[in-house]
This record gives C-alpha cells, sequence and structure tokens, in this order.
C-alpha cells in the first residue's frame, strides 16, 4: 500500500488557515498600504478570477486556460522567477576580469534604526562605495567596479540589513589603464566602513543628543571598525549572482525550510543553517508572529536593493564607454522564449 504525501507547507496556507491573515490585519490596523496589498496579491496568484489568457489550437479548436501569476514581493514561486532573470543578466553584464564577494555587516545597535527608516538602506550602499573607492584609489588612481545587494533579514528572521558586495579586483586609472589589485587590507576596509557609515547615518538622523550619544558610543566600543567578511574571489559568476540575487524578490524565508504548521497550536517551525557549527537551528512561532515578521520585512514599493557604483554605475559607463569595451564580456545571445503551450488532444501548439 502507498504512503500518503504530506501536503507541503506554503506561506500561502499558513495565511488563510484559521483566518491568519484576516486576524493579523485586524490586530495590526497600522500596516502599510504596499505590504496588504503585496499579500493579497499573493493569496491570489495563479486565481482565475483575477485574470488569465486564454490559448486556442488552431488544429482541432481545443482550448485551455492559465491564470495569471502575481509577481508579488512576497510570492516564493514569482520571486524565484524573477531573481533566476536578474541573476542572468547580471553575470552577461560584469566585466571580464576577477571580482572579489564581500559582506558589509551592520552593528546590531543600528539595526532597529534601520528598521524604522528604510531610506536608510540607500544610504548605507552609498557608504559601502565610498569605503572601496576610498581603499583602492590611492592606487595609481584607479576606480573600481562595485554592485551592491541590500538582504534586510538574516536567515531567522530578525531584522538583520547587511550588504552583499561584489567588487572587480583592481580598477581603471584616469588614463584607460587596467590597475590590478588582488590584495585588500582587511583591517584598513573595517574601519573606513565603520567611519563612513556612521557619518553618513547622523546626518540623516535628526540631531539629538540620544542620537550623537549613541554615534560616539559605536566609535567608541568598536575599535577595529565594523566586521568585514573576506569571501573568496568569485569563480563562478552564475553561481554568485544567484546566491547574493535571493532576496531580491524571494519571500524572507524559503518554504523548503518550513518544517511544520500544527492547524491545531495554530504553530510554525522552520530552520535555518548556523554559519558558525554548519547545523540546523530549529525555531517556533505562533502563526501570528511568524507572519508579523514576514510581512515586516516587505521592501518599500519604491526601494532599491540592487545600486551599481563606479565602473558599473550608468553614468560611468556612458563616459568610459570605448575604455570599458575592452573590459566586456563577449555578449551570450539570450534567445526570448515564448511560452509554447501544446495541445493536450492533438499535439499542437497552441
Amino acid at each position: 500500500m502507498e504512503r500518503a504525501t504530506a501536503p507541503k507547507i506554503t506561506i500561502k496556507s499558513i495565511l488563510l488557515t484559521n483566518g491568519n491573515w484576516e486576524r493579523f490585519k485586524a490586530q495590526n490596523s497600522n500596516l502599510p498600504l504596499y505590504v496588504v496589498e503585496e499579500v493579497e496579491k499573493m493569496l491570489h496568484c495563479r486565481d482565475p478570477e483575477s485574470g488569465f489568457l486564454t490559448y486556442k489550437c488552431p488544429e482541432c479548436g481545443a482550448t485551455k486556460t492559465i491564470p495569471l501569476a502575481c509577481k508579488s514581493r512576497i510570492c516564493a514561486r514569482c520571486g524565484k522567477k524573477y531573481t533566476d532573470e536578474w541573476a542572468d543578466q547580471l553575470v552577461s553584464s560584469l566585466y571580464a576580469v576577477s571580482h572579489r564577494h564581500m559582506v558589509f555587516t551592520i552593528p546590531e545597535e543600528l539595526r532597529e534604526v534601520l528598521g524604522v527608516d528604510h531610506g536608510l538602506f540607500k544610504v548605507v550602499m552609498d557608504a559601502v562605495s565610498l569605503t572601496l573607492k576610498q581603499l583602492v584609489k590611492p592606487r595609481r588612481g584607479a576606480v573600481p567596479g562595485v554592485i551592491c545587494v541590500l538582504h534586510p533579514f538574516g536567515k531567522d528572521l530578525k531584522l538583520n540589513p547587511h550588504v552583499h558586495v561584489l567588487v572587480t579586483e583592481g580598477g581603471l586609472n584616469s588614463v584607460g589603464e587596467w590597475v590590478p589589485i588582488t590584495f585588500f587590507e582587511y583591517g584598513s576596509l573595517r574601519r573606513i566602513w565603520q567611519y563612513h557609515l556612521l557619518k553618513a547615518v547622523k546626518r540623516r538622523l535628526p540631531n539629538s543628543p540620544e542620537n550623537c550619544v549613541l554615534i560616539d558610543r559605536l566609535f567608541g566600543e568598536h575599535k577595529m571598525g565594523f566586521y568585514v567578511f573576506a569571501k573568496r574571489r568569485v569563480s563562478s559568476p552564475s553561481g554568485i549572482a544567484r546566491y547574493v540575487a535571493r532576496y531580491v524578490r524571494h519571500p524572507a524565508i524559503a518554504e523548503s525550510r518550513i518544517s511544520e504548521f500544527n492547524r491545531l497550536t495554530n504553530t510554525v517551525m522552520f530552520w535555518y543553517k548556523d554559519e558558525a557549527s554548519g547545523e540546523r537551528k530549529f525555531v517556533t512561532f505562533g502563526a501570528l508572529e511568524f507572519i508579523g515578521r514576514l510581512v515586516r520585512l516587505v521592501p518599500d514599493r519604491n526601494l532599491k536593493l540592487i545600486r551599481y557604483y563606479g565602473l558599473y554605475s550608468r553614468r560611468t559607463k556612458g563616459k568610459l564607454q570605448k575604455m570599458l569595451t575592452a573590459l566586456s564580456r563577449e555578449k551570450r545571445i539570450v534567445v526570448c522564449r515564448k511560452e509554447v503551450i501544446k495541445c493536450s488532444v492533438c499535439g499542437g501548439v497552441m
């Protein structure tokens, strides 16, 4: 006798079971409108009542209806497609030089500040760019290429803004010569990162005694600067592009990490991999708290989580087009594949 397969746990099923989403909205009447719209778009993803396409077979006349996708920023299915497409575009736009992958972290005391004011996310990425330019430019005036992707949260669904960075190992000088740089002094990098981040945040925050004390304390308590993870040289542009892109449109947690949803107790258990030990850590939340953590991390509609600086900025590309052509990869021909629907009756293309 075949064993029954347990139904897959989805974010949509958690939201709809026990009226969880409606209860959550009732308890949180100040939810931003864009959050409500993104969640409710996802709840109607591929629902024929929200729109559909109808295909007809020219051979036998059979028809087939396919519901439209929602393209919500919290939909796992739509998010994967968007992420894959962006990663392919990123790989084709990378220059044919070696790159380094780094992760710029933010001290815990500043995370809640960024959670309140999402406009600070741009400030953070601008500070990353200034840091790398200051580190690289003294080496014969080289300007590097920098791509920043901001991840607003950690694997445990806690607010933990950090920036994944792809930076060229070198840069162009004023006469168009490529200056290779294979060594980054991480002690200096951390202190420069601390300086630019705190100065930028201080300019953005209200000039209050509390904020001044916070900034001064973060300078004083972090003598070695803010931590920057030194990742290895990028050997697989395609792999790293998908890695840094995973939160660009994905929800805060992959549904494959949700291990249990107890409908009776209305609790959700999920796991994440601990970076230090490599072991799985399991966390259990009430369904409404789980939903709260998910929707808190839905990015603002106009918020850009990806920014390009230096040789990758649009302005620089326009000015130095001839110089940069020599660094460009051979462009792959990308064929736009129109979805082909086959007729289930005669096998023809609908």
